[in-house]
């Protein structure tokens, strides 16, 4: 018996060929510092905001300093 697309029960899924993590999702890791700046920075470490935060820290270190402030333009 074959099944087809109207024949599926809802709320399941079928893979045609295992499935698995997609290539873009498998490197996609925080690095060390990225996790301890997070850690130090924020009261929840384990949330999707300061997981967001940290991958943006490993990309551009100078992301951490750009929240100080600094000089003000046109004063």
């Amino acid at each position: 018996m074959v099944m087809t697309r109207g024949d599926m029960p809802r709320g399941l899924t079928y893979y045609a060929k295992g499935g698995g993590a997609s290539k873009k999702s498998k490197g996609s890791k925080i690095c060390p510092e990225g996790k301890a700046w997070a850690k130090r920075t924020f009261d929840t470490y384990p949330s999707a905001y300061a997981n967001l935060a940290a991958s943006k820290y490993c990309k551009d270190p100078n992301y951490a300093k750009k929240a100080k402030g600094g000089k003000r333009k046109g004063r």
